[in-house]
């Protein structure tokens, strides 16, 4: 969920449903988009980051599983009209790796981040190879422009990681990951720090 800059709070569902609750704390009844998402395990609608420029543009980010043999993420823009979506405003930004049948671990947390680029937590599809992988986009930060091109200045290599990246794999900011599924920068700094996950749980009750 975000807060708009106005002061109504925008909730995804993970079955595909963007809802508004407005300043006064009330839940609207329209939603403010409904999207046909894959929401089987972790998958569905997961992340949700307003635009800087919220108040002249109107854009609003959204982080969901598009369904399909096989299903992949994406990151799209809409443009609000209200407490609603104008009608086809869909621009999809990226459209992520493919996914195996694993339906956990997709990330999905997105935010701009204090240089007004658009940073997305992508889980490693349940496959910790992907995190450690620069011929894909799974298990990594990634760092885009608000339009979905990619930044000049992303890295282009990491250390201890064999490679460069090249094409879409440029938009990738940071490796390494296995569900970044939330992540927040610290206010007044671009310091980020990220929810991830761990393999197994050890100790007493």
């Amino acid at each position: 969920m975000a807060f708009a800059p106005d002061g109504r709070l925008f909730v995804c569902l993970q079955s595909g449903q963007v809802r508004v609750i407005n300043k006064d704390g009330v839940l609207l009844a329209n939603p403010f988009v409904t999207l046909s998402v894959d929401s089987n395990g972790e998958r569905g609608l997961l992340g949700v980051a307003f635009d800087p420029n919220f108040a002249s543009n109107h854009y609003v980010y959204l982080y969901y599983t598009v369904p399909g043999s096989p299903a992949h993420n994406r990151i799209s823009r809409f443009t609000a009209n209200g407490n609603v979506a104008a009608a086809n405003s869909e621009f999809v930004l990226v459209d992520l790796d493919n996914l195996s049948n694993a339906t956990n671990h997709n990330g999905g947390a997105i935010h701009f981040g204090p240089d007004g680029k658009l940073c997305a937590g992508v889980g490693d599809n349940a496959n910790g190879a992907n995190a450690q992988s620069l011929s894909n986009r799974l298990g990594k930060i990634l760092r885009i422009n608000s339009n979905g091109t990619i930044p000049p200045d992303n890295p282009r290599s990491f250390p201890g990681i064999a490679g460069s990246t090249s094409g879409a794999n440029r938009a990738i900011w940071a490796v390494g990951l296995r569900n970044p599924f939330t992540f927040a920068f610290q206010p007044g700094t671009a310091r980020l720090f990220i929810n991830d996950v761990g393999q197994s749980h050890v100790g007493g009750n």
